[in-house]
């Protein structure tokens, strides 16, 4: 009786951790409800996403602070004229008004939340993307940031693909009204059930001891975690593999190449049409492209300096790369503060000589 009564738990329990896992609703209330801390609360995340992704806390080589504040005000006397729009993802977070040159107004938007602006013309208007070199393929594959950042004027939003592949669709559990064999196919399914069955803070001295001995003993890292060949940075796997198009070592085509050129092209071309006096790019190399140059496929210098090229660029690769500081973290995807601050000298510089030679706006 006994038996019957665990096995029916267990499997009502399974179906449920399953249902939770797929769904939308359940997995942000789940996060939100055990984002604290606590013994059942879910794992804090304090030292790099790497680290964290790793559980390779025990190691303090890779647990670097990373201040986001304190970066300095650029001395700057002239017209401030310029509306800066800025495109950007988490290498752009925290920034605000006071870091730029120049600026009468500054608005950030994060690309995964798109934006819709309304230009002032008797400004400046200046579109910066930013963005990381482990997306530029697959973003500009086709032109769906015309529907990501767009003019308050447009009333309607049409995803303006371009050739594109078929984009993978997050499913999400529907078991009722409408059931799709592809809920049980969720792409996020091991992480949710993870953190559903393991991730709770009691158990974390587990999962952390036995990667500090996959690390000591075995020169590996946990999940989507690669060791450097000089152990002393973590890489995101998908960087690194050669198979992942978001990779440094992917080999890249010329085909491809000229792909990203002739997408960059249109997205400069509209919103140059949408009154824009200007529209730049700032690609951000992977980790690893700086810091394992080896085998690097040329991506980001082969895009830059293709003479096709019309969009503006502001080139962080460069000064990276000819420089002998570290500009990342070592446990973490992202830049350090001083990666931070020289891109954003780099940014400042531009936008002070474009603005000394064409100071109005269009």
């Amino acid at each position: 009786m006994l038996k019957k009564i665990a096995r029916d738990f267990l499997i009502l329990f399974g179906l449920f951790v399953l249902w939770a896992s797929t769904s939308r609703t359940a997995m942000t209330y789940l996060s939100d409800k055990r984002n604290l801390v606590a013994w059942w609360g879910s794992y804090q995340c304090l030292n790099g996403d790497l680290v964290s992704m790793s559980y390779l806390d025990a190691v303090k080589m890779f647990n670097q602070p990373n201040p986001r504040t304190g970066f300095k005000t650029p001395l700057y006397n002239g017209v401030r004229n310029t509306d800066l729009y800025l495109d950007g993802d988490s290498f752009t977070w925290h920034l605000k008004d006071s870091n730029f040159a120049g600026l009468s107004s500054f608005h950030y938007f994060e690309r995964i939340h798109g934006c819709r602006y309304h230009l002032d013309t008797t400004k400046r208007n200046v579109l910066l993307i930013e963005i990381s070199e482990r997306y530029l393929q697959s973003y500009f594959s086709g032109l769906q940031m015309f529907d990501e950042v767009l003019d308050t004027s447009r009333k309607e939003r049409r995803i303006s693909y371009l050739n594109i592949a078929e984009q993978s669709h997050i499913r999400y559990a529907s078991f009722v009204p409408s059931f799709d064999v592809h809920d049980f196919f969720n792409k996020y399914i091991n992480q949710n059930l993870q953190f559903n069955l393991f991730n709770y803070e009691f158990m974390m001295p587990i999962f952390e001891y036995k990667a500090a001995l996959n690390y000591y003993v075995f020169n590996r890292a946990s999940g989507d975690v690669v060791i450097s060949n000089d152990r002393k940075f973590l890489f995101f796997k998908e960087t690194v593999s050669k198979t992942d198009v978001g990779s440094s070592y992917y080999p890249v085509t010329q085909e491809e190449r000229a792909r990203i050129v002739e997408m960059l092209n249109k997205v400069y071309d509209h919103y140059k049409a949408a009154g824009f006096s200007e529209v730049y790019v700032s690609i951000i190399p992977n980790s690893a492209t700086i810091m394992q140059p080896d085998g690097y496929n040329d991506l980001i210098p082969s895009v830059q300096k293709d003479p096709r090229l019309r969009m503006k660029v502001i080139d962080i690769y460069t000064p990276f790369k000819s420089s002998t500081e570290v500009y990342y973290l070592s446990g973490d995807t992202h830049w350090n503060f001083k990666g931070k601050q020289l891109w954003l000298d780099v940014v400042n510089e531009r936008l002070q000589n474009d603005q000394a030679t064409n100071p109005t706006a269009n």
